[in-house]
């Protein structure tokens, strides 16, 4: 009796999801739309930045090694190819996430704000803001954390936990 209850509540939430299944299978044009929104907002500049904190972290570390510069920069270059090719791995799985979760006609709609003069003004301080909101998030939450504990502590005790 509970086997075949169970068997119908999957059945009949496999038949509702069915069409949000068949709808997240994105066409290439599709990704393609979606793969302009990743570049075109800037998160492909993301993850382009890992290879460039890579460099930095490499030539930090052998900086002291006078010795080594030039055959480091030779190495650093020829992994740039192998960096490109994972950047791009990286930006089609984000074309294909956010294929699946939004329309082809909305994502043309974010592309067109991303292209748009205000979307490029946009971009163009991003970053900077992002930086200056991270430095306020940590004390803010922390400071948050510690207020709404003690508030939750207060009204514990007053009913006398």
């Amino acid at each position: 009796m509970i086997r075949h209850s169970l068997a119908g509540a999957f059945l009949s939430l496999a038949l509702f999801a069915m069409p949000a299944l068949a709808q997240q299978v994105p066409t290439p044009e599709h990704i393609k739309v979606a793969r302009e929104v990743v570049v075109s907002s800037g998160l492909s500049q993301s993850i382009e930045a890992l290879y460039a904190e890579f460099v930095a972290g490499v030539r930090q570390t052998y900086a002291t090694r006078p010795e080594l510069k030039k055959d480091m920069e030779e190495v650093l270059t020829s992994l740039k190819a192998e960096a490109d090719l994972r950047r791009d791995e990286m930006v089609d799985s984000s074309a294909r996430i956010f294929a699946t979760k939004m329309s082809e006609a909305d994502l043309k709609e974010v592309a067109g704000f991303f292209n748009s003069p205000v979307g490029q003004r946009y971009n163009s301080f991003r970053a900077q803001a992002l930086d200056e909101i991270f430095a306020l998030l940590q004390p803010w939450s922390t400071a948050t954390s510690n207020r709404l504990f003690d508030l939750f502590n207060a009204e514990m005790r007053k009913r006398g936990h």
